[in-house]
Parts: structure tokens; sequence; C-alpha cells
């Protein structure tokens, strides 16, 4: 472990979310990430890290300062507890490629504890992670009764204002795909397919959707999504997915989850889109 390493922490966080440790090198992310209400039934939130970059870790609950913040392997991963409940990670050496290393942080008595997965990857590094507790908006209700009357349509792609160009996404035994996007003002609601690719094959279980935008001080804002799901056929689902943009952006990333894993990000919409409200 490279003590002097801890000082970078204060420059590290003052750098823009685009900076680089060196010319060619990973980019230096700031993120936000919204807890899922069950956190036990979705994959583990991912922590990208690198060998002598500090991760600060935040939380909008602080954790208990008597429950343990679990990781194996300390000699490889190191992490202090801070006074205000943030925890700080400062790898000695990066993980292996397709390795994920669990990070377990218990945030109150009697509630589900918060998984991690640490990982290392080429492009990017998480220099400063804010944990945050879903705030869902006043118009929750609202809109789940325009996605339930979407869902329940014959067909959802005829009723949709806005027809999006096809994105697919690929899971083991499954095919999925965006068929339309209806926006009302910031509010937008997806149509998702997903189709099994082999007869008699076990289903591919979507079970998250996530949203990732970018705020204007360049930091990453991800949430789930809420979805609503139609009735099950051995071939074919549908899916509804219901987000609302925070002020000042006009792109969305889509992300599928399975039980296991966390599925990439995806472009959602085009340049052009949403319509200014």
């Amino acid at each position: 472990m490279r003590p002097g390493a801890w000082f970078l922490l204060p420059v590290l966080l003052s750098l823009p979310a685009t900076a680089s440790t060196r010319a060619g090198g990973p980019v230096l992310q700031r993120r936000t990430l919204v807890l899922p209400s069950r956190p036990g039934l979705v994959p583990p939130l991912e922590l990208r890290v690198a060998a002598g970059v500090p991760t600060l870790v935040l939380f909008d609950a602080p954790p208990l300062t008597e429950s343990p913040v679990l990781v194996p392997e300390q000699e490889r991963l190191p992490l202090r507890r801070l006074e205000d409940g943030s925890v700080l990670l400062l790898p000695t050496e990066d993980l292996a490629p397709g390795e994920r290393v669990p990070l377990t942080v218990s945030l109150e008595a009697g509630a589900e504890p918060l998984r991690f997965v640490l990982v290392t990857r080429r492009d990017v590094v998480d220099v400063r992670v804010r944990v945050m507790r879903d705030h869902a908006p006043a118009d929750e209700d609202g809109a789940e009764l325009v996605a339930r009357s979407l869902l329940d349509a014959p067909d959802a792609r005829a009723t949709l204002a806005i027809p999006q160009a096809v994105v697919k996404y690929d899971a083991p035994g499954s095919r999925g795909r965006v068929d339309s996007v209806l926006w009302m003002g910031r509010r937008f609601f997806v149509t998702l397919s997903l189709r099994d690719r082999k007869k008699g094959a076990p289903p591919w279980r979507l079970v998250q959707a996530r949203l990732r935008v970018t705020l204007p001080d360049g930091v990453l804002w991800e949430w789930p999504a809420r979805m609503l799901s139609g009735a099950a056929d051995p071939w074919h689902q549908r899916h509804i997915v219901t987000g609302q943009l925070p002020e000042g952006v006009s792109e969305v990333e889509l992300a599928l989850d399975g039980e296991d894993a966390p599925g990439p990000f995806r472009p959602l919409l085009g340049r052009e889109e949403p319509p200014s409200p």
C-alpha cells in the first residue's frame, strides 16, 4: 500500500468528470447512484476502481458506525471509514479482467445491506460516488396509470407519439428491444419487448431497468426506473418503463438488468429528443 496516495484525494475530487489521470488514461468519473427499493433482489451496484486512485463513496444515510464494511482481500483493496460515514477505497493493484469483488455496507438496523461489486475498467475510474435513497416524483401515481393504459393497449407501438429507432438489448437466451417512446414534458414512457430465442430454454428474467443522464456539472446520475410488466407468454413479454429527466439534461441511457448481472447502458434517444418542455 502507498500511504502518500491518500493525499491525492482532494485533488482528484476537484477534477472535472472528463479529466484523465494521464494522456490517454481512464476518465475520472463522479457519479450519483439512487438505491433500488429492494437492493437484495437486483444485481449489486458497480464501483469502478484502479490501483493508486482513491475512490470515495458517500451515503445519503450514513452507514452504522458499529457495522462493518465487508470486502475480501483487504491487502489488495484497503478501505477506511471516515468520520462522516463515507468509505474511502485505494486499491494497491488493478483487478483482473472479469474479476468482481463484493463489497457490503449496512446502513441501518433492520434494513437490507447495500451490495456493491468492485471492478477495474480500462476506460473509467470512479473518484466520487454518492449513494442516495430514491425520492419518487410527486406525479408517480399518475404516471403509473398512464403506463398501465399503454401496457393494456392492443398494440402499444401504435399509441405512442414518437416512434423510436430500434435499440436492441442482447442477453443470454433472450433479445430485447425498445419499440417506442412517448414524451410528456420531462416524463417519458418506453415500450420494451423481450423475446426468447429458443423454445424450451429457461427465460431470461428482467428484474430492473436503470436510467442514466449526465448533469450540467458533468456528474453521472443513475437511478432505477419504474417498470410495469405485461402478461408473459412462452415467447414474448412487454414492459413499460417510465422516468422523469432532471432539469438541464436532454439525453438518457437505458440499461436492462438480469437477476445476476447488470446490463450495459445504451443511448435511448436521438439528439433531437426529447422536445423542449
